[in-house]
């Protein structure tokens, strides 16, 4: 994995989309052109959002979140968990008590979301169920035990608190420019 600060990734796009500057032995200064490194920022900013919400899991930092979820126990047994910020998207949770993880998780208007609304037809601890409303996961369903529902794992695709760029070498591949439309 590429641990990356802010300067380092913009020098690596304008290495790799061509603008370096190739000559050093003269100073050429404008002062009505484009500021280049802010706008390649706005655009590495909205490609590596875009690149942590869709890229393969095993090209980004993915960390156990499961000492920062909010945890809340709903009266129909299921539970409602508070992404913490630093989330991006679910990858592999898992209550105590449930006898499996859930990896693939359910959009709240798929079949299967709508499938959670009836005891009989919900997620268990044999089959759980998550669906993803995107700031919170609904977990189907609590084991039944006195104790409050606890994680064992909540694994997610986390954006690094500190502005670096975590990302694996192969994600590089996918870096280019959008299309601008000229008026």
């Amino acid at each position: 994995m590429l641990h990356l600060s802010r300067e380092q990734m913009l020098a690596m796009w304008k290495r790799l989309l061509h603008f370096e500057t190739p000559r050093r032995d003269c100073v050429v200064e404008r002062d009505d052109g484009l500021d280049l490194d802010a706008w390649l920022m706005t655009i590495i900013d909205t490609w590596y959002a875009h690149t942590l919400a869709t890229a393969p899991v095993e090209w980004l930092p993915v960390e156990d979140l499961r000492d920062h979820v909010t945890l809340t126990l709903l009266s129909d047994g299921a539970v409602d968990a508070a992404l913490p910020v630093q989330a991006v998207r679910p990858v592999e949770w898992k209550l105590d008590g449930w006898k499996c993880p859930v990896s693939e998780f359910a959009a709240p208007d798929s079949v299967t979301a709508a499938l959670q609304a009836n005891p009989f037809t919900r997620g268990g601890a044999c089959r759980p169920v998550v669906v993803d409303h995107g700031d919170r996961l609904t977990l189907f369903s609590a084991p039944d035990a006195p104790a409050p529902p606890r994680l064992a794992t909540a694994r997610c695709v986390v954006r690094p608190a500190d502005g670096t760029f975590i990302i694996h070498q192969q994600a590089l591949s996918t870096i280019s420019l959008p299309e601008i439309e000229m008026p």
